[in-house]
């Protein structure tokens, strides 16, 4: 028999309908059963799948009084937005979700955690093994261990990390692997901490496939690639747009220099408070602000609804980032457009990125 939402509990079935999630999606339907008998999961998944839903609905379906979950993400952004959606699917159960991340405070975090450890811990590699060294996050109640977008934490170095606070977890654990890429790096690790039967689930169809049309603007100068960026923005008004440059100077320049020209945009980088950052996303999300000129910090792994222009400003020289910044648009199956504006520096760039989408296909 086919998964549906309506073989899960009450509260459960509450929840989804509370957030509209009427229908699960594929990977949902593949993962969700197997997940919910207990096996470890391998789960290959873009963003926009529903990848979140896959562990987190039958973590929080499964989990019972006196066990823990931890979801380790490689960025501070993606460890909120998994809190907010697993929050939303426990609002009608007696389940705590906290994330815990760099950039906030440790004794804040310390303080939580003396008091009670939440029955969901979501965070970054780095604070959750600060926070188990410290003796404050004490494993042995915990049950499930997800590592979601398993590619981009080793591409970010986390993989001694991982391992070392995978190793520390119990033997009787429910381990789920969550990634849009499977080398073989990845299959080595699976092999490593996984139980022997677990399965590599990846679902792929027509209707979840990305429709992202890609247009390439050669630049004579940096000038010139300003001025090409200011038409599409003007002809583009309204639409939910992401320009990525290489460095934080680059995002606070550019930004300041199109507010001057008129345009609702808004800064994202490395150097911003993570207040601050939080706000801008906020805003971003909710639409009050329809242009982000982002570092890379923000395509590794957000999950933002809607966004239809992704603009490359200044072009990655690592092709697999190319691939995570377009992947911000054509979600679940909708149309979106990537436009790179190359300059006459940046054309091996472009040959790397095309060489390499050559060889993937």
């Amino acid at each position: 028999m086919q998964f549906t939402f309506q073989q899960l509990s009450q509260r459960l079935q509450s929840a989804l309908k509370e957030i509209d999630f009427s229908e699960p999606t594929p990977i949902q339907k593949s993962a969700i059963p197997k997940a919910l008998e207990g096996k470890d999961l391998l789960i290959q998944a873009r963003t926009g799948t529903g990848k979140t839903g896959a562990f987190g609905i039958p973590i929080i379906e499964k989990i019972r009084r006196g066990e823990r979950a931890l979801i380790l993400a490689p960025t501070r952004e993606l460890a909120i937005q998994i809190r907010d959606h697993l929050r939303d699917l426990a609002r009608f159960s007696k389940i705590s979700v906290f994330a815990f991340y760099g950039g906030t405070s440790v004794a804040r975090d310390l303080s939580l955690l003396e008091k009670r450890i939440p029955d969901v811990v979501v965070g970054t590699p780095g604070r959750i093994k600060d926070l188990i060294e410290r003796g404050a996050l004490k494993l042995d109640t915990f049950k499930y261990i997800v590592l979601d977008e398993v590619d981009i934490m080793l591409d970010m170095g986390f993989r001694e990390d991982i391992e070392w606070i995978v190793s520390r977890f119990p033997t009787e654990r429910q381990t789920f692997f969550v990634s849009a890429t499977v080398p073989q790096e990845i299959k080595e690790i699976a092999v490593k901490f996984m139980k022997e039967d677990f399965e590599h689930i990846s679902v792929e169809t027509e209707e979840l496939k990305p429709k992202i049309k890609e247009v390439v603007l050669k630049t004579r100068s940096e000038v010139h690639k300003e001025e090409e960026l200011q038409r599409i923005l003007a002809k583009s008004e309204g639409e939910k747009t992401i320009i990525f440059v290489k460095m934080k100077k680059n995002a606070k320049d550019l930004a300041y220099r199109l507010k001057r020209r008129g345009f609702e945009v808004e800064a994202l980088h490395g150097d911003m408070t993570q207040r601050k950052r939080e706000n801008v996303m906020k805003l971003f999300r909710n639409g009050k602000v329809k242009v982000l000129v982002a570092t890379d910090v923000a395509s590794r792994g957000l999950d933002i609804d809607g966004v239809s222009l992704i603009i490359n400003y200044h072009l990655p020289e690592d092709p697999r980032v190319y691939t995570h910044r377009i992947g911000r648009t054509g979600r679940f199956g909708s149309e979106g457009t990537a436009i790179s504006l190359v300059s006459p520096s940046e054309k091996k760039n472009l040959w790397r990125i095309r060489k390499h989408r050559a060889e993937s296909n």
